[in-house]
C-alpha cells in the first residue's frame, strides 16, 4: 500500500510505502454530553488505548462495558482504528475500521483505508445495510448528532458484480435529508450513521413528520412532471 499526498502549494512528496510499517490499533470512546436533546446534541470522543492487536482493543473494550467503567448511560459508542506506525494521520485516516454500540456489540466495519481507497469498495451486500429509505435516523458528524431520514443505502455488491471497476469509500455512504425536498440531501459515511439512542419527543417527531411529508410531496411532483418513476 502507497499513501502520499500534495503539500499546501500543490508539489507532490515522495509516496510512503505502508505494507512493511506496523499497525496498531486505536480504541476510541464517544460520549454525549448533557443535556441530550433532539434535534442535535453534543457528542464528544476521546481515545483511551493503543493496542498491538486487534483482539486486545476488543478485549479492553469488553471489559470497560462489562464493569461499567465509565456512565454507561453517556456512552454513545465505540471505535476501533487499525492505523500504521510512524505515519502522521488525522481522526479520518485509518487502515481499518470497526464500530460498536454502547453495549460493545460490533454493528459495522470498514475493512478497507479511508485514504487512497480506489477500487478497494465493492459494494455492501442486504445483510450489511443498516438503514433502509424513510428511516429517521441519527447522523454523528464527529461533534454533534441530528436527526436525519435515509433515502437510499451504500451501493450493492450486484452493481459492481456487472462492471470492470469497483468505487472507493465515497460509495459507502447513505443519502440522507433533513428538510423537504432532495435540494437538503448528503452523503454520509455508513459509519457514523445510528438508529436514535433516546426517545424523540412528540413535538420534534410532527417537525420531521412535516419535513418527511413535504419531500413526498415534491418528489412525486417532480415525477409527473418529468414522467420519471424515481423511489428517491
Amino acid at each position: 500500500m502507497i499513501i502520499g499526498h500534495f503539500y499546501d502549494d500543490g508539489t507532490y512528496p515522495e509516496p510512503v510505502d505502508l505494507s512493511n510499517k506496523r499497525r496498531y490499533f486505536e480504541l476510541e470512546v464517544c460520549m454525549v454530553r448533557h443535556p441530550r436533546r433532539y434535534p442535535k446534541y453534543r457528542v464528544d470522543y476521546a481515545s483511551i488505548a493503543f493496542c498491538d492487536t486487534y483482539e486486545a482493543a476488543e478485549a479492553l473494550m469488553k471489559e470497560i462495558v462489562r464493569t461499567e467503567r465509565y456512565n454507561m448511560e453517556d456512552v454513545y459508542c465505540f471505535y476501533i482504528y487499525e492505523r500504521v506506525m510512524d505515519v502522521f494521520f488525522d481522526r479520518s485516516e485509518y487502515t481499518k475500521c470497526w464500530l460498536f454500540d454502547v453495549n460493545g456489540e460490533m454493528i459495522d466495519k470498514r475493512l478497507f483505508p479511508s485514504y487512497w481507497s480506489e477500487k478497494e469498495f465493492d459494494g455492501r451486500s442486504e445483510d450489511e445495510v443498516r438503514f433502509k429509505w424513510g428511516d429517521l435516523v441519527e447522523y454523528y458528524d464527529g461533534d454533534y448528532v441530528r436527526l436525519y431520514f435515509v433515502l437510499a443505502p451504500p451501493t450493492g455488491k450486484e452493481h459492481y458484480k456487472t462492471r470492470d471497476y469497483k468505487g472507493d469509500i465515497s460509495d459507502d455512504s447513505y443519502i440522507i435529508i433533513d428538510g423537504p425536498g432532495y435540494q437538503w440531501h448528503e452523503h454520509i459515511d455508513a459509519l457514523h450513521l445510528f438508529k436514535p439512542h433516546f426517545p424523540i419527543p412528540k413535538n420534534i417527531m410532527r417537525k420531521y413528520e412535516k419535513i418527511w411529508e413535504g419531500y413526498l410531496k415534491e418528489r412525486d411532483e417532480y415525477n409527473k412532471e418529468n414522467h420519471f418513476n424515481s423511489p428517491i
